[in-house]
């Protein structure tokens, strides 16, 4: 076990000697993980890992050197400094590309996430105990149901920032979530449903949304859709659920957002100022969202997190920066500069990423619809710069005249997520931040969300 003080006082230290670079910034990482896996009643995994180390990164010239180390000494980081120096004097010569950075306020400065339950005070047993219970209570609920999967799990990391300019920062960062995945068969069909809670928090977050409440969803999703029918394919009007608007809204128009896929031409390259999506949508991206998976104060360049408005009321109104690409851009940093580990430079990443909540009731998003769906829970999916995509969906609901009816499995949605938008009339009041996992170039934990919308997609079905 690291003692934190004995990391704090090397970085420190690592400063007053002075460096023969423009700029140098040091990172540690440590990394504790805690997580419990029961897979039909048997306990498939209880696994508890650590990681940590130093990293350095310099700029010489304009050009970037990396080095890291999981030594955890004086000398390491001494030797990771000028390593990282050395590999940006090496580059020189071979890089055409000079980087420059926006000027930046220097903060020394500590962040722990709120918790009443702090997890290293976990009693691992009540993890597994927990898990297995909801088990039994999963197969209580059909005998259709022939497997199911649950899961507990913790992330607590510790940050720490220090530059050559002064900064010197701060942060524990502690995420507690779970899931549950359930299958029903019956006559040769199958069908599955899943569900998650978590949020950065302590392990209250277990008592406030409970993990067998998410089973029940997942369970009583599987058994209901086991011998549902295919929709009806073709172009509907739709009801898109909190969650599939949270895939949309990072997945598709987020890193669209993102400026170094700005930079590379994505679809809102050159569009600030434009009108792009319905007037009822404003789309943000906020790093100090309350409990929020991708929640931080700071980001891995010690640059302060803010909530920064991507799309206000259909305009595009921003992008999401580092402080390399705020330079380049004109534009001040927005604190999206995130490493997955003390392994990785910091890229920019979405943090929280949602649209916020309208003025309707859920059933005034119904009452309206002549034909069309209510379309619930994401699976993933795929989208590209341009805002293509296609996601899966867990369930799609039948609306007649404003009335839910029969329910549907094996569905996908596609098309252009500024099209959809662009085609929405109503807002819901029904807002949630769920957690995420982005896998850009290197993971990172993320929030999405959003509230329940009305507008037309494509569905794909029987013919």
């Amino acid at each position: 076990m690291f003692q934190l003080s004995d990391v704090l006082s090397i970085m420190d230290e690592a400063f007053k000697r002075g460096v023969e670079s423009d700029f140098t910034e040091i990172r540690f990482h440590r990394r504790r993980e805690l997580s419990v896996i029961v897979r039909n009643g048997e306990v498939e995994r209880v696994g508890e890992g650590f990681i940590s180390g130093f990293c350095a990164r310099s700029l010489v010239d304009g050009v970037w050197g990396f080095s890291s180390t999981t030594e955890i000494s004086s000398d390491s980081v001494k030797s990771i400094i000028e390593l990282s120096i050395k590999s940006a004097k090496a580059l020189l010569g071979r890089s055409v590309r000079r980087v420059k950075l926006k000027d930046r306020k220097t903060f020394r400065d500590t962040y722990v996430t709120p918790m009443k339950k702090d997890p290293l005070n976990v009693n691992v047993e009540d993890m597994v105990r927990e898990c297995l219970e909801v088990h039994k209570f999963v197969r209580s609920i059909s005998p259709l149901i022939t497997l199911d999967s649950i899961n507990m799990g913790i992330v607590d990391d510790y940050h720490v920032y220090s530059s050559s300019d002064g900064s010197f920062i701060i942060q524990r960062i502690v995420r507690c979530s779970g899931g549950c995945s359930v299958t029903a068969r019956e006559a040769g069909n199958i069908a599955t449903g899943y569900e998650s809670v978590g949020a950065q928090s302590g392990m209250e977050i277990f008592e406030e949304t409970p993990l067998i409440g998410a089973a029940e969803i997942a369970a009583k999703r599987a058994v209901r859709l086991v011998n549902a029918k295919l929709p009806k394919g073709g172009y509907h009007t739709v009801v898109l659920d909190k969650d599939i608007v949270g895939l949309l809204a990072h997945e598709a128009v987020g890193h669209t957002a993102e400026a170094d896929l700005v930079y590379s031409g994505s679809y809102l390259a050159g569009k600030i100022g434009v009108k792009i999506v319905s007037t009822l949508i404003t789309l943000v991206d906020d790093g100090r969202f309350e409990r929020g998976f991708g929640t931080m104060m700071y980001d891995d360049e010690g640059t302060p997190t803010q909530k920064t408005v991507i799309i206000d009321r259909g305009v595009c109104s921003g992008y999401l920066h580092s402080r390399e690409t705020a330079y380049e851009m004109g534009f001040e940093p927005t604190g999206n500069a995130r490493a997955w580990t003390f392994e990785y430079d910091p890229i920019i990443r979405m943090r929280n990423t949602y649209i916020e909540a309208g003025d309707h009731e859920f059933e005034e998003l119904l009452e309206d619809v002549d034909y069309g769906y209510l379309l619930i829970g994401g699976r993933g999916g795929q989208a590209d710069s341009t805002g293509e995509f296609m996601f899966g969906v867990q369930e799609a609901v039948e609306i007649k005249n404003g009335e839910l009816g029969e329910h549907y499995r094996g569905v996908t949605i596609s098309g252009n997520a500024f099209e959809v938008l662009g085609l929405v009339d109503a807002v819901g009041k029904d807002f949630t931040l769920r957690r995420g996992m982005c896998g850009k170039e290197q993971p990172n934990y993320v929030g999405m969300g959003g509230p329940s919308l009305r507008t037309k997609i494509i569905i794909g079905g029987r013919g």
